[in-house]
């Protein structure tokens, strides 16, 4: 695994939780939704399962949420924990916000006062530095 692809770890992983909350946001309007009403012979129509269906795989979900964001947290401490190996307190507040806060380099070179130019060739810099104190490829 190279550098830029541990870094990105944390973006995958944030996209994931993202997808997975979407995802239960629709089962809990699912679970929500009010069917008609009618009157009449009663049938048997197996409603209560599928509601208590959708409150499983909401529960489920959550779960599997939670235990993502769990990993999520650990992932930020480690990778953390690596980016401050690097020397270079603009080269750790630049790879921070990269990889840790999601920040294009437009917007890091906005935030740092500094060219677009120059943040990408920090950025080049920095992960050098990463693989090279982090003992990666």
């Amino acid at each position: 695994m190279t550098a830029r692809e541990y870094l990105g770890q944390v973006k995958a992983l944030d996209d994931l939780i993202n997808a997975k909350e979407r995802e239960l946001y629709k089962l809990r309007l699912s679970a929500t939704s009010v069917s008609s009403t009618t009157f009449g012979e009663k049938v048997q129509t197996g409603g209560e399962n599928r509601s208590m269906l959708i409150v499983d795989k909401i529960i489920i979900m959550q779960e599997e949420i939670n235990s993502e964001i769990d990993r999520l947290v650990d992932l930020k401490a480690e990778i953390r924990a690596k980016i401050s190996r690097v020397y270079n307190p603009q080269f750790v507040a630049l790879l921070t916000d990269k990889y840790i806060n999601g920040l294009t380099l437009d917007q890091i070179a906005e935030k740092m006062e500094i060219t677009d130019k120059t943040a990408c060739r920090w950025h080049g810099e920095a992960l050098q530095i990463f693989r090279k104190e982090n003992n990666m490829v």
